[in-house]
């Protein structure tokens, strides 16, 4: 397997056929997350909307967690699953217009947080928990090699026969998959 470069932001996408795909261990546990991030979907799409939109913030910690998780990762879901290198700038776009909505908000409503804040957390998470809990399953179906934000492009390649880039796995399911090929070899 690749080694990872030493800034994990740095984007190294590697052609195809250079990464071991998922033993069945490596594939459970992206299914499980998988399934864990689209149930989060779900719930976005069932209940987020009118808890998210009102001119009161979400008193749940989950919504605060899940926002927390989704902007750490963000950089990563970008850039592995659009094969670019914009580094950290999704990250900076997210909290410009987060910045920009809390400043509408306060003007427009008296309070931090109204439905211009609310409605774009609500869209960034619902394309956060989609994109990579719709990942995270596709890879786990079709045993993306490397990163699970290359399932769509490696179901690509798969369907049409077109190369797609590949790319090691920045988050800990990589050392999952390393453990499981040492133990089978």
């Amino acid at each position: 397997m690749t080694e990872r470069p030493a800034d994990p932001l740095h984007t190294q996408f590697e052609s195809t056929g250079s990464l071991e795909p998922p033993r069945w261990k490596g594939r459970v546990v992206r299914l499980l997350i998988g399934l864990w991030l689209l149930s989060g979907l779900y719930n976005l799409l069932s209940e987020g909307w009118p808890a998210l939109v009102g001119t009161h913030a979400p008193t749940r910690w989950e919504w605060w967690a899940f926002a927390v998780l989704g902007f750490w990762l963000l950089p990563y879901v970008v850039n592995i699953g659009f094969t670019k290198s914009w580094r950290r700038r999704p990250q900076v776009v997210l909290a410009a217009a987060i910045v920009v909505a809390v400043v509408l908000d306060t003007a427009i409503y008296g309070t931090w947080w109204a439905p211009p804040l609310g409605g774009l957390v609500w869209m960034w998470l619902v394309y956060f928990s989609a994109h990579l809990g719709g990942s995270f399953a596709v890879s786990a179906l079709i045993a993306t090699p490397g990163c699970e934000m290359r399932a769509f492009p490696h179901l690509w390649t798969r369907l049409t026969g077109r190369e797609t880039h590949e790319h090691y796995c920045p988050g800990f399911i990589d050392n999952v998959d390393r453990w499981e090929a040492r133990r089978e070899s």
